[in-house]
């Protein structure tokens, strides 16, 4: 019995001072893509992308091919009980060639916005950490997580903004 006690006396002083040790832990949150992403030369690069030449004729290309992907559904639903099966199945056809089409197009303006997104997170990403490593100094933080990973976030602890308002800054 008097074994049992100890235990349960050791326990309690472990837990009390591993709760005033947390206590004292200084915590925050980051979100580097979103750091990054956020600054005015991130921005600056993504609209020159969206009004580049290639870019557009792509984004109208696809937009193009979509209306007239919903024309085509909207025949084949008005018209197609007077078709014979052979319409039928050449009309599937061209539309499934169409839905190709517009698959491609979207698939290459997702690679240009990659490649896009690779670039200014490579060229941004040094400057993300310096700023965020003079951050953890000033507020002398012990441990910075992925904010994507946590359950909730105060917005005081969150370092995002501060980081970008210190990339832009840093210009």
């Amino acid at each position: 019995m008097l074994k049992n006690v100890k235990i349960i006396a050791v326990l309690l002083a472990g837990m009390t001072l591993s709760g005033a040790a947390l206590a004292q832990t200084k915590v925050a949150v980051f979100n580097l893509q979103a750091a990054i992403m956020s600054t005015d030369a991130a921005k600056t690069k993504v609209n020159a992308l969206k009004t580049s030449s290639e870019y557009s004729k792509l984004q109208s290309s696809a937009e193009s091919i979509r209306s007239e992907l919903q024309k085509m559904a909207e025949d084949a639903q008005k018209n197609s009980v007077t078709w014979s099966d052979e319409q039928k199945a050449e009309y599937q056809r061209k539309m499934n060639f169409k839905r190709s089409d517009f698959e491609t197009t979207v698939k290459k303006l997702r690679a240009i916005e990659g490649q896009v997104g690779q670039e200014i997170q490579a060229s941004m990403g040094p400057k993300a950490k310096s700023a965020l490593d003079a951050l953890i100094k000033e507020q002398k933080l012990d441990i910075v997580l992925d904010s994507n990973t946590a359950y909730f976030v105060s917005p005081s602890v969150d370092l995002t903004e501060a980081v970008v308002k210190r990339m832009n800054a840093a210009k």
